[in-house]
């Protein structure tokens, strides 16, 4: 089984707030040690910009569809692409 099927698998036998709960909590171990980490901007950006590949990948890169997936707007969308440097 890959790290992918490992993640779908995780993710179907619990919550998402779950299975985001638990990855988090390694990862901000540490992050939480430092001082001015701006944490939350951080975490924020990193699942905004895991979210928005994994749906163009899923979407074949159409924009148009990935933006009504995500509930945002196709300009919003084209903005994060372009702030995240995201390859499509």
């Amino acid at each position: 089984m890959d790290k992918r099927e490992l993640l779908i698998e995780a993710a179907n036998s619990c919550s998402i707030n779950e299975f985001l709960e638990e990855k988090l909590k390694r990862y901000l171990k540490e992050l939480t040690k430092l001082e001015k980490s701006n944490l939350y901007k951080a975490v924020l950006s990193e699942v905004e910009r895991s979210l928005i590949t994994i749906v163009l990948k899923e979407t074949e890169g159409n924009q148009l569809k990935t933006a009504k997936t995500l509930g945002i707007n196709r300009n919003t969308l084209r903005t994060k692409i372009k702030e995240y440097k995201i390859r499509i």
